[in-house]
């Protein structure tokens, strides 16, 4: 599930000025592709990974699948990094963020869903369930 909003928004300025600001906002649900990689940036905890989301292609066709770079900061990091695992179905609310770097003089540009909000959707295994 893919559910992505941009929503121009009137705003008012202390001089009554009205302009249209900008709202960005993803949620999806899907699978992590690999086990999440934990790093530490500065004295902040960081967390990357991918999740692969189904996408509906049409009546008798294949399923097709879109990959989202997630990344979560601070505790939820910590949290992502400490139970999800690959395979887990995971519900990701945030906003999509796209940046650039260069590598070898060529720049390059990355999209990702930087995660404000995170759901776990699989169940622990039945040897993990408290009696």
């Amino acid at each position: 599930m893919i559910k992505v909003l941009y929503y121009m928004m009137p705003a008012i300025t202390k001089n009554k000025e009205v302009f249209m600001a900008a709202y960005n906002h993803i949620t999806l649900v899907g699978n992590l592709v690999k086990d999440p990689e934990v790093k530490k940036v500065g004295k902040k905890n960081k967390t990357d990974f991918t999740i692969a989301v189904d996408r509906y292609a049409g009546k008798d066709k294949e399923k097709e699948v879109d990959y989202f770079n997630i990344v979560s900061w601070g505790k939820l990091a910590e949290v992502c990094g400490d139970y999800l695992k690959k395979g887990k179905k995971v519900l990701v609310d945030g906003r999509v963020q796209i940046r650039t770097y260069k590598k070898e003089d060529e720049r390059k540009w990355i999209t990702e869903v930087v995660a404000d909000n995170l759901k776990f959707l699989t169940n622990k295994p039945q040897s993990q369930k408290e009696a």
